[in-house]
Protein backbone atom coordinates (compact mmCIF):
# COMPACT_ATOMS: atom_id res chain seq x y z
CA UNK A 1 0.00 0.00 0.00
CA UNK A 2 1.31 3.17 -0.93
CA UNK A 3 2.70 5.58 1.82
CA UNK A 4 0.06 8.31 1.89
CA UNK A 5 2.12 10.62 4.46
CA UNK A 6 4.24 13.45 3.11
CA UNK A 7 7.58 12.92 1.83
CA UNK A 8 8.40 16.64 1.59
CA UNK A 9 7.80 19.86 3.87
CA UNK A 10 8.26 23.73 3.00
CA UNK A 11 9.15 24.76 6.61
CA UNK A 12 9.52 28.31 6.22
CA UNK A 13 10.55 31.32 6.76
CA UNK A 14 7.27 33.02 6.82
CA UNK A 15 6.77 35.99 4.75
CA UNK A 16 9.52 34.35 2.58
CA UNK A 17 7.44 33.37 -0.50
CA UNK A 18 5.99 29.78 1.22
CA UNK A 19 2.72 30.72 -0.14
CA UNK A 20 3.59 31.48 -3.82
CA UNK A 21 5.76 28.61 -3.89
CA UNK A 22 2.84 26.04 -2.25
CA UNK A 23 0.35 27.42 -4.40
CA UNK A 24 2.89 26.93 -7.73
CA UNK A 25 3.60 23.50 -6.32
CA UNK A 26 -0.57 22.78 -6.23
CA UNK A 27 -0.80 23.09 -9.74
CA UNK A 28 2.13 20.12 -11.06
CA UNK A 29 0.11 17.06 -11.94
CA UNK A 30 2.81 14.83 -9.81
CA UNK A 31 2.23 17.03 -6.47
CA UNK A 32 -0.35 16.04 -3.72
CA UNK A 33 -0.67 19.34 -1.14
CA UNK A 34 -3.66 19.66 1.31
CA UNK A 35 -5.28 22.69 1.26
CA UNK A 36 -8.57 21.64 3.13
CA UNK A 37 -9.83 19.16 5.67
CA UNK A 38 -12.35 16.32 5.70
CA UNK A 39 -14.84 19.29 7.02
CA UNK A 40 -13.89 21.56 3.96
CA UNK A 41 -11.50 23.98 6.08
CA UNK A 42 -9.06 25.63 4.99
CA UNK A 43 -5.63 24.11 5.79
CA UNK A 44 -2.78 25.02 4.00
CA UNK A 45 -1.06 25.05 7.27
CA UNK A 46 -1.27 22.07 9.06
CA UNK A 47 0.78 23.11 12.00
CA UNK A 48 0.39 19.43 13.78
CA UNK A 49 4.10 19.05 14.19
CA UNK A 50 4.37 21.58 16.31
CA UNK A 51 0.79 21.18 17.63
CA UNK A 52 1.61 21.43 21.48
CA UNK A 53 3.48 24.88 20.97
CA UNK A 54 1.11 26.75 18.97
CA UNK A 55 -2.91 25.11 19.30
CA UNK A 56 -3.44 27.87 22.10
CA UNK A 57 -2.17 30.75 20.02
CA UNK A 58 -3.59 30.00 16.67
CA UNK A 59 -7.18 29.17 15.30
CA UNK A 60 -6.48 26.86 12.43
CA UNK A 61 -4.59 23.92 12.39
CA UNK A 62 -4.62 20.01 12.67
CA UNK A 63 -4.08 19.08 15.98
CA UNK A 64 -4.75 15.06 15.75
CA UNK A 65 -2.35 11.93 13.66
CA UNK A 66 -5.64 11.00 12.87
CA UNK A 67 -6.94 14.18 11.51
CA UNK A 68 -3.43 14.98 10.13
CA UNK A 69 -3.29 11.74 8.27
CA UNK A 70 -6.30 12.23 6.35
CA UNK A 71 -5.25 15.08 4.91
CA UNK A 72 -3.36 12.85 2.62
CA UNK A 73 -6.36 10.18 1.80
CA UNK A 74 -7.23 11.90 -1.39
CA UNK A 75 -3.64 10.27 -2.97
CA UNK A 76 -3.29 9.05 -5.76
CA UNK A 77 -0.25 8.14 -7.45
CA UNK A 78 1.45 11.50 -6.89
CA UNK A 79 5.25 11.26 -6.59
CA UNK A 80 5.55 13.90 -4.31
CA UNK A 81 3.13 14.66 -0.91
CA UNK A 82 3.89 17.36 0.90
CA UNK A 83 2.48 19.99 3.08
CA UNK A 84 3.76 23.76 4.08
CA UNK A 85 3.83 24.74 8.13
CA UNK A 86 6.14 27.86 7.95
CA UNK A 87 6.50 27.83 11.63
CA UNK A 88 8.20 24.44 11.57
CA UNK A 89 11.71 26.35 11.00
CA UNK A 90 11.12 28.83 14.01
CA UNK A 91 10.50 25.78 16.29
CA UNK A 92 13.09 23.40 14.19
CA UNK A 93 14.14 21.71 17.87
CA UNK A 94 10.23 20.35 18.04
CA UNK A 95 9.59 20.32 14.78
CA UNK A 96 12.73 18.32 13.69
CA UNK A 97 11.86 15.63 16.36
CA UNK A 98 8.33 15.42 15.61
CA UNK A 99 9.27 15.38 11.76
CA UNK A 100 11.44 12.23 12.55
CA UNK A 101 9.17 10.60 14.75
CA UNK A 102 6.25 10.64 12.50
CA UNK A 103 7.37 10.82 9.13
CA UNK A 104 10.75 9.30 8.94
CA UNK A 105 14.04 10.42 7.85
CA UNK A 106 13.99 10.56 4.64
CA UNK A 107 11.75 13.84 4.46
CA UNK A 108 13.05 16.04 2.20
CA UNK A 109 13.40 19.62 3.53
CA UNK A 110 12.47 22.57 1.44
CA UNK A 111 13.68 26.26 3.40
CA UNK A 112 12.86 29.60 1.99
CA UNK A 113 14.98 32.35 3.27
CA UNK A 114 14.52 36.40 2.83
CA UNK A 115 16.60 39.65 3.97
CA UNK A 116 15.91 39.28 7.54
CA UNK A 117 14.95 43.11 7.89
CA UNK A 118 12.70 42.98 4.96
CA UNK A 119 11.35 39.70 6.41
CA UNK A 120 10.37 41.43 9.72
CA UNK A 121 8.71 43.97 8.08
CA UNK A 122 6.38 42.03 5.72
CA UNK A 123 5.92 39.61 8.78
CA UNK A 124 4.89 43.10 10.96
CA UNK A 125 2.48 44.17 8.13
CA UNK A 126 1.13 40.97 8.09
CA UNK A 127 0.25 41.02 11.45
CA UNK A 128 -0.66 44.69 11.79
CA UNK A 129 -3.45 43.77 9.25
CA UNK A 130 -5.25 41.68 12.11
CA UNK A 131 -5.57 42.98 15.53
CA UNK A 132 -2.85 41.37 16.94
CA UNK A 133 -0.46 44.27 16.50
CA UNK A 134 -1.49 47.68 17.54
CA UNK A 135 2.17 48.88 18.22
CA UNK A 136 4.50 50.51 15.82
CA UNK A 137 6.83 48.63 14.15
CA UNK A 138 9.89 50.39 16.18
CA UNK A 139 8.00 49.89 19.23
CA UNK A 140 7.26 46.50 18.22
CA UNK A 141 10.79 45.40 17.93
CA UNK A 142 11.29 47.36 21.21
CA UNK A 143 9.59 45.36 22.75
CA UNK A 144 9.80 41.71 21.36
CA UNK A 145 12.08 40.10 24.41
CA UNK A 146 9.92 37.89 26.34
CA UNK A 147 6.79 39.20 24.88
CA UNK A 148 5.30 35.20 23.75
CA UNK A 149 5.65 34.63 27.80
CA UNK A 150 3.56 37.75 28.53
CA UNK A 151 0.49 36.88 26.06
CA UNK A 152 -0.49 33.39 25.83
CA UNK A 153 -2.50 34.89 23.07
CA UNK A 154 -0.20 36.19 20.90
CA UNK A 155 0.75 34.43 17.31
CA UNK A 156 4.10 33.85 17.19
CA UNK A 157 4.38 35.85 14.07
CA UNK A 158 5.30 39.18 16.33
CA UNK A 159 8.98 37.74 17.18
CA UNK A 160 9.78 39.77 14.17
CA UNK A 161 13.57 39.49 14.81
CA UNK A 162 14.15 36.15 16.33
CA UNK A 163 12.57 34.88 13.53
CA UNK A 164 15.38 36.29 11.23
CA UNK A 165 18.49 34.43 13.36
CA UNK A 166 18.25 31.90 10.67
CA UNK A 167 21.48 30.73 11.08
CA UNK A 168 20.88 27.82 13.96
CA UNK A 169 17.68 26.80 12.15
CA UNK A 170 19.10 25.72 8.64
CA UNK A 171 21.68 24.24 10.75
CA UNK A 172 20.05 21.87 12.60
CA UNK A 173 17.71 20.85 9.68
CA UNK A 174 20.90 20.35 7.48
CA UNK A 175 22.38 18.21 10.27
CA UNK A 176 19.15 16.10 10.90
CA UNK A 177 18.29 14.95 7.03
CA UNK A 178 20.37 14.59 4.34
CA UNK A 179 17.89 16.24 1.96
CA UNK A 180 17.44 20.25 2.20
CA UNK A 181 16.90 22.57 -0.75
CA UNK A 182 17.28 26.39 0.90
CA UNK A 183 15.86 28.64 -1.24
CA UNK A 184 16.92 32.54 -1.84
CA UNK A 185 13.88 35.09 -2.00
CA UNK A 186 15.48 37.30 -4.55
CA UNK A 187 16.39 34.12 -6.84
CA UNK A 188 12.39 33.37 -6.71
CA UNK A 189 11.28 36.69 -6.96
CA UNK A 190 13.53 37.20 -9.99
CA UNK A 191 13.90 34.41 -12.04
CA UNK A 192 10.76 31.81 -10.82
CA UNK A 193 10.67 29.61 -13.16
CA UNK A 194 14.32 28.68 -13.23
CA UNK A 195 13.79 28.26 -9.44
CA UNK A 196 10.87 26.13 -9.65
CA UNK A 197 12.88 23.68 -11.82
CA UNK A 198 15.45 23.81 -9.25
CA UNK A 199 12.79 22.54 -6.59
CA UNK A 200 11.01 20.18 -9.33
CA UNK A 201 14.94 17.87 -9.75
CA UNK A 202 15.06 17.66 -5.69
CA UNK A 203 11.30 16.25 -5.57
CA UNK A 204 12.00 13.84 -8.43
CA UNK A 205 9.05 15.11 -10.35
CA UNK A 206 8.89 16.54 -14.10
CA UNK A 207 9.94 20.00 -15.12
CA UNK A 208 7.69 20.17 -17.74
CA UNK A 209 4.64 21.15 -16.49
CA UNK A 210 2.25 23.84 -17.14
CA UNK A 211 2.09 26.21 -14.18
CA UNK A 212 0.82 29.66 -13.53
CA UNK A 213 3.67 31.55 -12.34
CA UNK A 214 2.40 35.42 -12.53
CA UNK A 215 -0.12 35.57 -9.68
CA UNK A 216 1.56 36.00 -6.23
CA UNK A 217 0.06 34.46 -3.10
CA UNK A 218 -0.27 36.40 0.16
CA UNK A 219 1.24 39.51 -0.70
CA UNK A 220 1.71 41.95 1.94
CA UNK A 221 1.81 45.82 1.97
CA UNK A 222 -1.67 47.37 2.84
CA UNK A 223 -3.00 48.94 5.88
CA UNK A 224 -6.56 49.77 7.15
CA UNK A 225 -7.17 53.05 6.80
CA UNK A 226 -9.08 53.18 10.05
CA UNK A 227 -10.21 50.16 13.17
CA UNK A 228 -13.72 50.75 12.66
CA UNK A 229 -13.57 49.63 8.43
CA UNK A 230 -10.62 46.69 9.71
CA UNK A 231 -13.31 45.70 12.12
CA UNK A 232 -16.37 44.93 9.75
CA UNK A 233 -13.68 43.15 7.74
CA UNK A 234 -11.71 40.91 10.37
CA UNK A 235 -14.52 40.31 13.33
CA UNK A 236 -17.52 39.03 13.29
CA UNK A 237 -20.63 41.43 13.16
CA UNK A 238 -24.24 41.94 12.09
CA UNK A 239 -23.11 43.39 8.80
CA UNK A 240 -21.19 40.85 8.18
CA UNK A 241 -23.63 38.30 8.86
CA UNK A 242 -26.00 39.94 6.30
CA UNK A 243 -23.61 40.60 4.11
CA UNK A 244 -23.14 36.97 3.82
CA UNK A 245 -26.90 36.29 3.79
CA UNK A 246 -28.12 38.46 0.96
CA UNK A 247 -24.90 38.55 -1.52
CA UNK A 248 -24.42 35.02 -3.76
CA UNK A 249 -20.99 33.78 -2.85
CA UNK A 250 -19.75 33.66 -6.20
CA UNK A 251 -19.61 37.91 -5.74
CA UNK A 252 -18.89 38.27 -2.54
CA UNK A 253 -15.11 37.72 -3.47
CA UNK A 254 -14.77 40.63 -6.22
CA UNK A 255 -17.17 42.92 -4.05
CA UNK A 256 -14.52 42.34 -0.87
CA UNK A 257 -12.04 42.88 -2.94
CA UNK A 258 -12.77 46.07 -4.32
CA UNK A 259 -13.90 47.62 -0.59
CA UNK A 260 -10.33 46.51 0.62
CA UNK A 261 -8.70 48.04 -1.66
CA UNK A 262 -10.68 51.23 -1.24
CA UNK A 263 -10.07 51.03 2.49
CA UNK A 264 -6.81 50.40 2.84
CA UNK A 265 -3.42 52.78 2.04
CA UNK A 266 -0.15 51.07 0.56
CA UNK A 267 2.33 50.56 3.83
CA UNK A 268 5.19 52.89 3.95
CA UNK A 269 8.46 51.86 3.42
CA UNK A 270 10.55 50.77 6.54
CA UNK A 271 12.43 53.87 8.49
CA UNK A 272 16.15 53.99 7.76
CA UNK A 273 17.24 54.29 11.67
CA UNK A 274 15.27 50.94 11.60
CA UNK A 275 16.67 49.57 8.58
CA UNK A 276 20.80 50.16 10.54
CA UNK A 277 19.51 48.99 13.45
CA UNK A 278 18.08 45.76 12.00
CA UNK A 279 21.33 44.95 9.79
CA UNK A 280 23.49 45.49 12.98
CA UNK A 281 21.27 42.98 14.96
CA UNK A 282 21.18 40.43 11.65
CA UNK A 283 24.50 40.98 10.80
CA UNK A 284 26.85 38.09 12.77
CA UNK A 285 23.87 35.45 11.29
CA UNK A 286 24.03 36.17 8.41
CA UNK A 287 27.91 36.02 7.99
CA UNK A 288 27.34 32.24 9.94
CA UNK A 289 24.48 31.29 7.72
CA UNK A 290 26.44 32.57 4.07
CA UNK A 291 29.68 29.94 5.57
CA UNK A 292 26.85 27.23 6.02
CA UNK A 293 25.35 28.03 2.73
CA UNK A 294 28.74 28.73 0.91
CA UNK A 295 26.91 31.54 -0.46
CA UNK A 296 27.90 35.43 0.26
CA UNK A 297 24.65 36.97 1.73
CA UNK A 298 26.33 39.55 3.58
CA UNK A 299 24.24 42.55 1.01
CA UNK A 300 21.43 41.74 3.41
CA UNK A 301 23.23 43.54 5.75
CA UNK A 302 25.08 46.65 3.85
Amino acid sequence: MKNKLPNFLIVGAAKSGTSSLHNYLNQHSEVFMPSYNFEGMKVKEPRFLIKDLVKHRLHNGVWTWEEYKSLFGDVIDEKAIGESTVLYLYYYKDAIKNIKEKLGNDVKIIIMLRNPADRAYSAFQHVSRGFKEQNSFEKSLEMENGRLEKDGNLTPMVMYKDMGLYHEMVKSYKENFSNVHVIIYDDFRDDTENEMKKIYQFLGISENADIDYVTRHNVGGKRWKNDKVKYLFMKENPIKSIFRRIIPKGLRRGIRNNLVTASTNKVTPMKDHTRIMLNDFFREDVKQLSTLLNRDLTNWTK
